[in-house]
């Protein structure tokens, strides 16, 4: 009996939940009401045309200031893209869409282009947005050196370090002698390629031998607020072919440019940085690594190690003092990315070229 009373009292639960959740069910939607009053105009956006003539106007000073800059420069007008064009490996800096690609990808090389020449998009986020974020940088924050994984912090400038770097290869082993190339069977580009400017303001890459100078571990122009771009982009002048995006720097040009006036006045570079030494010892340097037959200058577009022949090794030393002679010419400054460390490694490593 008791439990039919229970099962009962079970039973008349279970229907009044069911009634219950009958009676809280949603009906069928009534009719739909009138629309609402319309809301205001938001604000007007720029005339298209306004928004183009930004660049492309006979009123866009700065920027056709920029254009006429950019006509004399290197990256306009040297051989980097005629020379590359169709090279994926060489895309990465030689050619504009594949250093997009590389920037995009995170790596040092593209993987499907390189058949666009150098332009304002290739550094710039040019035509996405349609306003003033379309000229910030493609790449952003410090460059990890291909050859030494450091990671080298030219602030806005560092778009130019993924290029202005030297690209990575093999140290020497420690072997006493080595043959370093062997007909066509052997690369003879070994070494560091031509732009080396980021491993010389970093002081990362270059082979420290042991002279009459003490190596420097800083460099008096580490600090510039912009990087590169303090000198090679300093402030827009009338005159194109100075600074800006010519890029183009000479100790005459110091003068004009205000980011290098404060400390070269005069336009003097030689002074307290002995340039012209340099480029002597840098000469020195050439003579005899091509005398020792260890630098072949026939070697097109410049010159790189030499082909081997039967006897002609070199020893681990005599190809890291190659390598410093590369370095410093390839960096083409004549010590005036960073004086004091230019000026001992030429003058050690000339010393020791001087024994062999």
């Amino acid at each position: 009996m008791e439990i039919f009373k229970k099962f009962s009292m079970l039973l008349v639960m279970v229907v009044f939940s069911l009634a219950m959740l009958n009676c809280t069910k949603e009906g069928p939607a009534g009719p739909a009401g009138k629309d609402g009053a319309a809301g205001k105009d938001g604000a007007d956006g720029k005339d298209g045309n306004a928004t183009c003539g930004v660049c492309h106007s006979d009123n866009a000073d700065a920027v056709n200031l920029i254009f006429a800059q950019y006509e004399l420069s290197q990256h306009n007008r040297g051989v980097v893209f005629d020379y590359t064009a169709g090279r994926i490996s060489c895309g990465g800096c030689h050619t504009g869409d594949g250093f997009r690609e590389a920037v995009k990808m995170g790596v040092d090389d593209p993987s499907s282009v390189a058949t666009e020449a150098i332009n304002c998009k290739t550094c710039h986020k040019i035509h996405v947005n349609y306003d003033e974020t379309d000229w910030a940088m493609r790449h952003e924050g410090p460059v990890k050196l291909r050859k030494t994984g450091f990671d080298f912090d030219q602030k806005v400038a560092n778009t130019c370090v993924r290029c202005h770097q030297a690209r990575t290869y093999n140290d020497v082993a420690g072997a006493d002698t080595t043959f370093i190339t062997t007909g066509s069977t052997t690369y003879t580009r070994y070494g560091p390629h031509y732009a080396t400017a980021a491993n010389v303001m970093a002081m990362k890459g270059l082979y420290h031998f042991e002279g009459p100078e003490n190596i420097p571990t800083n460099n008096i122009h580490g600090n510039l607020e912009k990087g590169c771009a303090s000198c090679h982009m300093g402030s827009l002048s009338t005159n194109p072919s100075v600074g800006g995006h010519s890029f183009k720097m000479t100790p005459a040009q110091m003068t004009q440019i205000d980011e290098c006036k404060t400390c070269h006045p005069t336009g003097d570079f030689t002074a307290g940085t002995k340039a012209k030494e340099i480029a002597a010892m840098i000469a020195e340097m050439r003579e005899i690594v091509v005398e020792k037959g260890w630098v072949d200058l026939s070697s097109a577009p410049s010159e790189y190690f030499a082909q081997s022949k039967e006897g002609n090794y070199m020893t681990k030393q005599q190809v890291e003092a190659t390598l410093n002679y590369f370095y410093i010419s390839r960096d083409r400054s004549n010590g005036a990315h960073n004086p004091r460390y230019v000026y001992a490694i030429a003058k050690n490593t000339l010393e020791f070229l001087k024994t062999q």
